[in-house]
């Protein structure tokens, strides 16, 4: 089994609580998507259901639904009788993923402007700053955390759940991307980026929280394809 040797998803003294089905299975997503968007879990790398229960732990069930998930998402692939196999990384993919993803993006952050509630623009600024000061210190993981916060955040605001569907495997690619071609150099401009499209999405103008996204995701796909080239 290529790459799996030893490996452990769970945070640091961090044990599975006593939950309903539906909330292990989260959990087991959680922790292997993350896994897998951070690399801890390699591209290529072939491992066994044994294996990732006792990684995640919890239970056969939870992982087994939270493997269909992923591998709905295309970032595993399932073999009957052999096991899983962690998806590998390719341009093609990734600039496939950005073209689909900025759409998505822009009509999520339209919807999000004209939806949100007072609370939620306040915490989606809020989650935007911490990002920037995350940057500033140049601590990655913490980033990516917040990242992923501000984009569930934004969707939910969105109240737009079939687009919220689509664009989320594609926002773990782009994450895993970014991780895969060592983009630290990258974390102060995008967090600006990010900042300025919360902003513009608290002041409750749909044009310019689009305008913002798409500022984005230009950003996000010149600093790409700029690594491609260099590979």
């Amino acid at each position: 089994m290529s790459g799996s040797a030893s490996f452990n998803v769970r945070p640091a003294n961090d044990a599975a609580p006593l939950a309903p089905a539906g909330s292990l299975s989260e959990i087991a997503y959680r922790r292997l998507e993350e896994a897998i968007v951070t690399l801890s879990l390699r591209p290529g790398a072939a491992l066994t259901e044994a294996q990732l229960i006792d990684a995640v732990g919890v239970g056969r069930t939870p992982v087994r639904e939270a493997l269909i998930r992923l591998a709905q998402q295309g970032l595993v692939a399932i073999l009957p009788r052999k096991g899983v196999v962690v998806a590998d990384i390719n341009a093609i993919d990734i600039l496939a993923a950005l073209d689909a993803r900025e759409a998505l993006e822009r009509l999520i952050a339209g919807e999000a402007a004209r939806r949100a509630g007072p609370a939620e623009r306040i915490a989606i600024v809020e989650t935007a700053r911490a990002m920037r000061a995350a940057a500033d210190s140049g601590d990655a993981g913490a980033y990516m955390r917040l990242d992923k916060e501000l984009d569930a955040a934004v969707a939910l605001a969105a109240r737009s759940p079939y687009a919220t569907r689509a664009v989320e495997p594609l926002q773990a690619l782009i994450r895993r991307a970014w991780y895969h071609f060592e983009r630290q150099d990258d974390l102060v401009p995008a967090a600006t980026h990010h900042v300025a499209f919360a902003q513009a999405l608290a002041g409750a103008d749909p044009d310019a929280a689009m305008a913002a996204s798409d500022a984005l995701m230009a950003h996000l796909r010149a600093g790409l394809v700029a690594t491609l080239g260099r590979g």
